[in-house]
Parts: structure tokens; sequence; C-alpha cells
């Protein structure tokens, strides 16, 4: 080309003399987007339908939860006679409690419930750090929800064998129970996720290898940052694959990551929750009056703030 530029961009970039008075060294880009290597996560390339529903009440977070959840099995049991339930640890399971009220679950029909977990400790479960411990006690022994309709991680296995079992055990429900997509991810009815302070969902933590898994259901992790170090996890295509995802953040100690999440654009894996976009359901926010105190709602609508990266 004769030294000119192509389309604007010069043939050869670099080999200037820079204000320092070194030589900038020669270019070795072939054009944008031409031979590179792809970060390791990436943002889903849907935009996703959300909704951030913020409970003022003391108990409104419980209340509406308990709204929440009934309402998508009613819908899903008189649609195909089942409803899939994907719950999270931490605080969550404390937040159940409604559903185990016979005046609030009134008619709800428990032996067409599955439950499976987003994510679990590789631990036994009589274990205080079991998840499943913890549902058990707060919900499942006080429903009639069948013990087969319930996934619970495979006790005393070896962790890559445990995700190995769990996805099985999933892909073993018949498509009446659990349909697939397009892309054969499990197409799951509600999907309960909890907010670690450093943006972490399920167990998939900032940065993590376990992110950018795109071809498993369930994956095993063996070195997670926060202890026990042993667990499984469902993959972000399994999460992003659910009719209706909620992340739920109550507490002054959620209220900036909270902030962090829904107002500050981060690189792609440095906030995991960001990366939650259901590629044909709904997202929603279910926030308590102490976990939204540092947001500036009142400036969402100003396209010059939002998103931000500070």
């Amino acid at each position: 080309d004769e030294g000119r530029s192509v389309g604007g961009v010069p043939p050869v970039m670099g080999a200037h003399v820079m204000p320092s008075g070194a030589v900038a060294p020669l270019s070795v880009s072939k054009g944008p987007g031409v031979d590179i290597t792809p970060h390791q996560f990436q943002y889903p390339s849907v935009d996703g339908d959300v909704d951030i529903l913020m409970h003022f009440p003391q108990d409104g977070l419980r209340q509406g939860l308990t709204r929440k959840v009934l309402e998508e099995a009613e819908a899903a049991i008189a649609q195909r006679g089942a409803f899939t339930l994907v719950l999270s640890g931490g605080s969550l399971p404390n937040l159940l409690s409604g559903l185990a009220d016979p005046k609030q679950a009134a008619g709800a029909a428990f032996d067409k419930w599955y439950v499976m977990y987003v994510d679990e400790r590789n631990v036994p479960h009589d274990h205080p750090d079991s998840t499943h411990k913890a549902v058990r006690e707060a919900l499942l022994s006080k429903v009639g929800i069948p013990p087969e309709n319930i996934i619970a991680i495979a006790e005393n296995t070896p962790v890559d064998q445990a995700a190995t079992n769990y996805e099985g055990r999933m892909i073993g429900l018949p498509p009446a129970v659990l349909p697939r997509n397009k892309d054969n991810f499990p197409v799951c009815d509600l999907v309960l996720l909890g907010l670690g302070p450093d943006g972490h969902i399920a167990s998939l933590f900032p940065n993590h290898p376990a992110l950018a898994v795109t071809d498993r259901w369930i994956t095993p992790i063996a070195n997670s940052p926060k202890p026990p170090p042993e667990r499984i996890t469902m993959t972000l295509p399994v999460i992003n694959a659910a009719k209706e995802v909620v992340v739920v953040a109550g507490g002054e100690s959620k209220a900036e990551v909270v902030q962090r999440v829904l107002e500050v654009q981060a690189l792609p894996g440095a906030l995991p929750a960001q990366l939650v976009r259901p590629k044909a359901g709904k997202l929603y926010w279910y926030l308590d009056v102490a976990s939204v105190t540092k947001l500036n709602v009142s400036n969402w609508d100003d396209s010059k703030s939002f998103p931000r990266n500070t």
C-alpha cells in the first residue's frame, strides 16, 4: 500500500519518536478484532428484563419472597404439573420460613415441587456449613415436598465426582419437570440467589475460572476463596437459562455491594452478580430499606451518570 492508510488505519503502527526520545515499538496488531485472545469472562449478549423491588416494612423482604415463590409455583404447576425451585445458602434459608406457614402457603401443592441448590459445600448433610441442612431446618422438614424431589449433594464424595453426580441427577429429571432450552441447558422455574460482599453469586467468585465454564451444568470448585474450599455450583449459563431469577440482599452490610453491582460498570468477572442476565427469562432484585441506602436512584435516568465505572 506504499505506506498509505487503508480505511483510516496506517499499515504500520509505532516506530515513531516519543517525547522521551525513545522509539516506540512496532505494533504487531493485524487490525481490530483480528487474532486476539478474548477476555476470559464475557457479559451476556442480551440486556434482559430487570425489576428492582424495594421492600420497606421490617419483614417485607420475607413476605415478598414468600409471595413470589408461591406465585411462581402455582403458575408452573398449572402449566406443566411441576415446579423447580433452586435455592442458595447463607442468610437466604431464614427468609423461606413464610413458605412453611399454613396460612400463607394454604393450598400449595408441595408434592409437585422439586428443590435443587444453586451451589453447595462438599460437606455431610448434617454439617454446620451444609446449605441442605439449613434449608431442611427452615423449610423442608415442615412441608410435604417428597424426599425424592429434593436433590442434595452426594455425601463423602470427591468434589469432581459430586459435581458429575449432581448434574447427572438433574439430567435424569424428565423434560416435563425440567425442560431444556435450545442450548440444552435446564430451564428452572425460579432461582433464588444471595449476594456476597464481593459481588459473588452461587459459588461463582470474582475472576474465578468457574465463572467462564460454559459446557457444564454443574462445575466443581476445589479452591474456593471462601471456606470451605470444596464446593459444587451451577454454571452461569444454567442460572441465565432460568425463567425467573431473584437476587436477594438485605441488611446494612449489603448496601455497598448492592450499590456497586447496580451502579458501577465493572470489568466482566469483577462483580459476578453483573453477569446474571437471563436470556429468555426475567431478573428481579429483592432489597430491603437497609440495603439500598447507598443507591442513587434519583440519577438512574441520567445517561451521563449511568453506567458508571468509578
